[in-house]
């Protein structure tokens, strides 16, 4: 059985915002695959859709398509010119220290074709990242992450950089998945079967979007709350602090 992969935060004639779920592809992936695809999702009560931008398949959040080739045009351009504000919450491993409310990551990412994982290097595009702590645990902080650029794999290829991966990344980060026993102090499992992970999924979520709406010109913003897995994690994680 196929899970719910998305929520429908906004659609009129030019657009549609929604919210997806972590574990669901954006668009088909290069390989077979019978998991959930969110834009073969969309598109089966559409006459046509367009991408925008693409969130990877295990980060959660707000996510935006384009119902008409021209709205898809002025959006496109919009990510180009950096004219699209996106905010991300982030899980990250470690505490961090920081001298500002606000730290700029000024480092530049090469993609290298081919290869799935990028790489911090001075051949590479410039790629800014400006967060801010939320809120501190022990061992752990949340972090929020407003992209200036929008490289692939941008935040999780910073904060590995700087030396705070995100908690759960099996490509960036240290963990495939994290334990409440790694966690809590004193930790007694109960029961015959082996203790389940308490998220195994990147600790990345996108958190609010705010555009110009390719018809009306209007400023538009979107929030999308935690969802559960983040949540049981954030919950978790103030508990044992």
């Amino acid at each position: 059985m196929k899970k719910k992969s998305y929520e429908i935060l906004f659609e009129d004639d030019e657009i549609i915002v929604v919210n997806k779920a972590p574990g669901i592809y954006t668009i088909e992936p290069r390989h077979k695959t019978d998991d959930t695809v969110l834009y073969d999702e969309i598109k089966k009560s559409l006459d046509e859709l367009f991408i925008v931008h693409r969130l990877d398949k295990d980060t959660s959040g707000i996510i935006i398509f384009a119902k008409t080739a021209k709205s898809h045009k002025i959006l496109s351009e919009q990510f180009q010119d950096n004219k699209i504000e996106k905010t991300y919450y982030a899980f990250v491993d470690g505490n961090l220290d920081l001298d500002d409310d606000v730290y700029l990551i000024d480092i530049p990412i090469l993609v290298t074709p081919g290869r799935y994982k990028v790489q911090i290097s001075d051949r590479g595009k410039p790629s800014q990242t400006k967060i801010r702590v939320v809120e501190s645990y022990r061992n752990y902080t949340l972090i929020e992450a407003k992209l200036i650029t929008g490289r692939t794999h941008q935040i999780r290829a910073h904060m590995q950089y700087l030396g705070y991966p995100l908690i759960v990344d099996k490509l960036y980060g240290h963990k495939k998945e994290l334990y409440l026993s790694e966690i809590k102090r004193k930790y007694k499992h109960k029961g015959e079967s082996p203790e389940r992970p308490l998220i195994k999924r990147q600790t990345l979520h996108s958190r609010t979007l705010a555009f110009y709406h390719p018809a009306t010109n209007e400023k538009m913003h979107f929030e999308a709350p935690l969802p559960k897995d983040l949540k049981a994690l954030r919950n978790q994680l103030r508990k044992n602090s």
